[in-house]
């Protein structure tokens, strides 16, 4: 008997690639029944090589329904085969249809890559610690000298604005008790000075001529 091909499927996930395979089947009043159930021994084997290269087909041999192709190099298509085979009969099943597929990125960040981010988020963290600090120091500053200024207002205007302004006495009045102490400034000029002088001479000399006057008539 001739053994038909299995239905395939393939997906690409994270640099591997993902078959599944089921079949064939024998149909039989109109119902499907999976061939392996009238076989000892069943496994699948997977054939898969590069799109387009010469190299050898890569062959895998499963139990399973499913297989996972891993240690694919990635962003490279790879075209996938399935068919079914009878150790015991040593009989081989006609190959599926060609998928092809390409693989993605295999998960795996490279070391220059981790080191680039470490570096850059280490640049990122000294140089907007400071800045967030001196930002935040800035508006705090600005913040309080706005809302709350280092100018003191002086007691005694803060008491002067208080009052109301019908008020007529602006300053408080001197005590009662308090007492000025002064002393007398006499001013004179330069003519009064002389004329004081000429005047002490005249007397100086009046009193002169009454003393000799007065010497004479004594004598006489």
């Amino acid at each position: 008997a001739i053994i038909g091909p299995p239905d395939v499927k393939v997906k690409s996930e994270s640099g591997s690639l993902h078959v599944d395979f089921i079949g064939p089947f024998a149909e039989h009043d109109h119902d499907k029944w999976p061939l392996k159930h009238y076989y000892g021994s069943w496994n699948y084997r997977i054939l898969y090589r590069k799109k387009g290269s010469n190299t050898e087909v890569t062959h895998i041999d499963t139990k399973h329904n499913s297989e996972i192709l891993s240690q694919l190099e990635p962003w490279t298509i790879y075209c996938i085969q399935v068919q079914a085979v009878i150790p015991e009969w040593n009989k081989t099943g006609e190959l599926s249809r060609e998928l092809c597929q390409q693989t993605t990125h295999n998960g795996v960040t490279p070391v220059w890559i981790i080191v680039t981010v470490l570096i850059g988020s280490m640049l990122v963290a000294v140089i907007s610690v400071p800045v967030c600090f001196f930002s935040f120091l800035y508006l705090y500053r600005l913040t309080k000298h706005v809302f709350c200024p280092s100018y003191i207002f002086p007691q005694h205007l803060k008491e002067f604005l208080s009052k109301p302004p019908s008020s007529s006495q602006f300053f408080s009045p001197l005590p009662q008790e308090q007492h000025l102490f002064y002393d007398k400034l006499t001013v004179i000029s330069e003519e009064s000075k002389n004329q004081s002088d000429e005047t002490e001479d005249e007397a100086s000399k009046t009193t002169e001529h009454l003393q000799d006057s007065a010497q004479e008539d004594f004598e006489s």
